[in-house]
């Protein structure tokens, strides 16, 4: 099955539902954590997503400034490797 966002929220069928939990839930937990965030530190907050799914989930966040960056580990992971080659 693979990672993508059913046509609507509500979904009759079983993989409908578990793709609308999987997308819609994580979308709504970023979100949700980031008005939290907000909220405590009194101020806007930046925000970068990794991995490589996370532009399925970012698409379905209410923010759109999230930046998503699929790569941003491995980048991470060479850039720590150059310093120390």
């Amino acid at each position: 099955m693979a990672l993508q966002a059913p046509e609507r929220v509500i979904s009759p069928q079983t993989v409908g539902a578990i793709q609308s939990g999987t997308v819609f839930g994580a979308a709504a937990m970023i979100d949700g954590m980031l008005e939290r965030m907000e909220t405590e530190l009194g101020q806007p907050v930046s925000v970068i997503a990794t991995g490589g799914h996370c532009a399925q989930v970012v698409a379905h966040c209410k923010r759109k400034d999230i930046v998503v960056d699929e790569h941003l580990l491995l980048k991470g992971l060479k850039l720590i490797f150059d310093r120390n080659a």
